[in-house]
């Protein structure tokens, strides 16, 4: 039996909305239609009118709004909302939250802004790899203590994706504060590996042309 399956009611929504725009379920499902056709600007403008009408009181909304923010290249307003939510007490505070939050600050370039929450989700993590993004964030920054602090927290945390190039930016990190010995030691780590030893080879020479002089 062949089941012929009906447009989505876009028209039915749109005027369900004009006779009771307080009720959330109709923006809620009005938005959602819009995501199954693709129209993704237009899903995230619908739940942008709900939250603008105070309509997404629940942590499952604002969390979709962020996400529609984020999917449409909207990073900046993407951690607003976030930040707005947990103010309101709307969101309850997690490492997921946290982390969403920082990977927004740092699409939007907005380093500064990543490194709070981004430490909040690394300290929750149950591998070092966040502490290695915090180290990557904070050598953006060109902060280079900060960055020496994260990476060895994720180094000593462990579980790592790549052990290597967490080694490789910790030598970075303390090369950059004339920290010569203690960065020869990180070098020759992450030497070991492939994929970072042209680097480390690189900047070990570097230390040995400094000693040297």
């Amino acid at each position: 039996l062949n089941i012929v399956t009906r447009p989505p009611p876009l028209p039915l929504l749109k005027r369900l909305i004009n006779v009771a725009p307080d009720k959330k379920t109709y923006w809620q499902q009005l938005s959602s239609v819009y995501g199954q056709l693709g129209q993704y600007p237009e899903a995230l403008a619908i739940m942008q009118l709900a939250y603008g009408a105070g309509l997404l009181t629940s942590d499952s909304d604002v969390r979709r709004l962020a996400d529609l923010l984020l999917f449409n290249e909207i990073p900046y307003r993407c951690a607003q909302v976030l930040e707005e939510g947990v103010a309101k007490n709307i969101l309850k505070p997690d490492a997921k939250l946290y982390e969403k939050q920082a990977n927004c600050w740092i699409a939007a370039r907005e380093f500064k802004k990543s490194v709070e929450p981004l430490s909040r989700a690394a300290e929750s993590s149950g591998s070092g790899d966040l502490y290695v993004r915090l180290g990557e964030v904070q050598v953006q920054r060109s902060d280079w203590e900060g960055a020496a602090s994260a990476l060895g927290k994720g180094l000593k945390k462990g579980r790592l994706k790549n052990t290597s190039n967490a080694q490789l930016m910790l030598g970075i990190a303390l090369y950059n504060q004339k920290k010569m010995t203690e960065a020869e030691g990180w070098f020759e780590k992450a030497k070991s590996s492939e994929n970072s030893r042209k680097t480390a080879e690189a900047y070990l020479q570097l230390i040995q042309q400094a000693q040297a002089s």
